[in-house]
Protein backbone atom coordinates (compact mmCIF):
# COMPACT_ATOMS: atom_id res chain seq x y z
CA UNK A 1 0.00 0.00 0.00
CA UNK A 2 1.58 3.34 -1.06
CA UNK A 3 2.10 6.02 1.54
CA UNK A 4 -0.02 9.14 1.35
CA UNK A 5 1.92 12.22 0.29
CA UNK A 6 2.70 14.77 2.97
CA UNK A 7 0.50 17.86 3.02
CA UNK A 8 1.87 20.85 1.10
CA UNK A 9 4.45 22.76 3.07
CA UNK A 10 5.42 19.94 5.40
CA UNK A 11 8.10 18.23 3.32
CA UNK A 12 11.54 19.80 3.15
CA UNK A 13 11.77 19.94 -0.59
CA UNK A 14 12.14 22.83 -3.04
CA UNK A 15 9.40 21.48 -5.24
CA UNK A 16 6.71 22.36 -2.72
CA UNK A 17 8.33 25.57 -1.59
CA UNK A 18 9.21 24.47 1.93
CA UNK A 19 12.40 25.96 3.25
CA UNK A 20 14.43 24.40 6.01
CA UNK A 21 14.63 26.77 8.95
CA UNK A 22 17.74 26.38 11.04
CA UNK A 23 18.11 27.78 14.49
CA UNK A 24 21.58 27.25 15.75
CA UNK A 25 24.78 28.89 16.77
CA UNK A 26 25.82 31.75 14.52
CA UNK A 27 29.45 32.12 13.55
CA UNK A 28 31.08 35.02 15.36
CA UNK A 29 32.98 37.36 13.04
CA UNK A 30 36.68 36.56 12.93
CA UNK A 31 39.71 38.11 11.32
CA UNK A 32 41.09 36.60 8.19
CA UNK A 33 43.90 34.26 9.25
CA UNK A 34 47.33 34.64 7.71
CA UNK A 35 48.18 32.56 4.68
CA UNK A 36 50.42 29.54 5.11
CA UNK A 37 52.62 30.83 2.28
CA UNK A 38 53.12 34.11 4.19
CA UNK A 39 51.70 36.23 1.37
CA UNK A 40 49.60 39.19 2.38
CA UNK A 41 46.02 39.44 1.20
CA UNK A 42 45.20 41.89 -1.57
CA UNK A 43 43.39 45.02 -0.27
CA UNK A 44 40.38 44.14 -2.44
CA UNK A 45 40.07 40.80 -0.63
CA UNK A 46 40.28 42.50 2.76
CA UNK A 47 37.49 44.87 1.70
CA UNK A 48 35.36 41.92 0.55
CA UNK A 49 35.99 40.16 3.86
CA UNK A 50 34.82 43.22 5.79
CA UNK A 51 31.74 43.53 3.55
CA UNK A 52 30.85 39.90 4.22
CA UNK A 53 30.67 40.54 7.95
CA UNK A 54 28.89 43.89 7.45
CA UNK A 55 26.02 42.07 5.72
CA UNK A 56 24.05 41.09 8.81
CA UNK A 57 21.62 38.81 6.92
CA UNK A 58 24.41 36.78 5.38
CA UNK A 59 26.54 36.70 8.53
CA UNK A 60 23.54 35.48 10.54
CA UNK A 61 23.19 32.47 8.22
CA UNK A 62 26.77 31.32 8.82
CA UNK A 63 27.59 28.71 11.45
CA UNK A 64 30.91 27.68 13.02
CA UNK A 65 31.29 24.80 10.56
CA UNK A 66 31.48 27.38 7.74
CA UNK A 67 34.72 28.88 9.05
CA UNK A 68 37.10 26.93 6.79
CA UNK A 69 34.83 27.47 3.78
CA UNK A 70 35.02 31.23 4.34
CA UNK A 71 38.81 31.11 4.57
CA UNK A 72 38.98 28.98 1.41
CA UNK A 73 36.76 31.54 -0.36
CA UNK A 74 38.99 34.45 0.67
CA UNK A 75 42.16 32.62 -0.39
CA UNK A 76 40.63 31.69 -3.77
CA UNK A 77 39.55 35.27 -4.39
CA UNK A 78 43.02 36.46 -3.39
CA UNK A 79 44.66 33.99 -5.77
CA UNK A 80 42.31 35.08 -8.57
CA UNK A 81 42.99 38.80 -8.09
CA UNK A 82 46.77 38.34 -7.95
CA UNK A 83 46.97 35.87 -10.85
CA UNK A 84 44.81 38.12 -13.04
CA UNK A 85 47.07 41.09 -12.31
CA UNK A 86 50.17 39.01 -13.13
CA UNK A 87 48.58 37.74 -16.33
CA UNK A 88 47.81 41.21 -17.63
CA UNK A 89 51.32 42.46 -16.88
CA UNK A 90 52.61 40.07 -19.56
CA UNK A 91 49.61 38.46 -21.31
CA UNK A 92 51.64 36.70 -24.03
CA UNK A 93 54.21 34.06 -23.11
CA UNK A 94 56.44 31.80 -25.19
CA UNK A 95 55.26 28.24 -25.68
CA UNK A 96 57.49 25.16 -25.67
CA UNK A 97 58.02 25.48 -29.42
CA UNK A 98 58.67 29.23 -29.30
CA UNK A 99 55.13 30.13 -30.32
CA UNK A 100 53.08 32.85 -28.64
CA UNK A 101 50.61 31.56 -26.06
CA UNK A 102 48.53 33.21 -23.38
CA UNK A 103 50.10 33.66 -19.99
CA UNK A 104 49.70 30.62 -17.74
CA UNK A 105 48.52 33.04 -15.05
CA UNK A 106 45.18 33.27 -16.88
CA UNK A 107 44.65 29.55 -16.20
CA UNK A 108 45.59 29.97 -12.55
CA UNK A 109 43.15 32.90 -12.28
CA UNK A 110 40.36 30.88 -13.91
CA UNK A 111 40.83 27.93 -11.54
CA UNK A 112 40.90 30.24 -8.52
CA UNK A 113 37.75 32.01 -9.69
CA UNK A 114 35.95 28.67 -10.16
CA UNK A 115 36.89 27.66 -6.60
CA UNK A 116 35.71 31.03 -5.26
CA UNK A 117 32.39 30.70 -7.11
CA UNK A 118 31.81 27.21 -5.67
CA UNK A 119 32.36 28.63 -2.19
CA UNK A 120 30.08 31.59 -2.91
CA UNK A 121 27.26 29.23 -3.91
CA UNK A 122 27.51 27.50 -0.52
CA UNK A 123 27.99 30.68 1.53
CA UNK A 124 25.28 32.70 -0.20
CA UNK A 125 27.37 35.45 -1.77
CA UNK A 126 25.49 37.00 -4.67
CA UNK A 127 21.76 37.58 -5.04
CA UNK A 128 21.00 34.32 -6.86
CA UNK A 129 23.05 32.27 -4.40
CA UNK A 130 21.20 33.86 -1.46
CA UNK A 131 17.87 33.12 -3.11
CA UNK A 132 18.85 29.50 -3.70
CA UNK A 133 19.68 29.19 -0.02
CA UNK A 134 16.41 30.81 0.98
CA UNK A 135 18.01 33.93 2.45
CA UNK A 136 15.35 36.58 1.89
CA UNK A 137 16.27 40.05 0.76
CA UNK A 138 13.53 42.37 1.86
CA UNK A 139 13.36 45.82 0.32
CA UNK A 140 11.59 48.48 2.29
CA UNK A 141 8.44 49.71 0.62
CA UNK A 142 8.49 53.46 0.42
CA UNK A 143 5.24 55.28 0.93
CA UNK A 144 4.07 58.10 -1.30
CA UNK A 145 4.74 60.49 1.58
CA UNK A 146 8.38 59.31 1.75
CA UNK A 147 8.81 59.84 -1.97
CA UNK A 148 7.18 63.26 -1.83
CA UNK A 149 9.47 64.29 1.02
CA UNK A 150 12.45 63.54 -1.19
CA UNK A 151 11.29 66.24 -3.62
CA UNK A 152 10.42 69.35 -1.58
CA UNK A 153 8.33 72.00 -3.33
CA UNK A 154 6.93 71.69 -6.78
CA UNK A 155 10.28 71.92 -8.56
CA UNK A 156 9.54 75.30 -10.17
CA UNK A 157 6.31 75.07 -12.06
CA UNK A 158 5.46 71.40 -11.73
CA UNK A 159 2.02 70.12 -10.88
CA UNK A 160 1.39 69.11 -7.28
CA UNK A 161 -0.17 65.61 -7.44
CA UNK A 162 -1.89 66.16 -4.08
CA UNK A 163 -4.26 68.78 -5.56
Amino acid sequence: MPRAPKPPGTAIDQRNGQKLALSGVALDPFGLPGRSDRRKYHPRVLAMWAALWDDERLAAALSPVDRELLVRWAQAVDDHVKATAAAWKDPIAKGSMGQSVESPYFGIAAKALAAAERCEAQIGIGALNRARLGIAILAEARSLADLSAAFPGDGGGGVDPRK
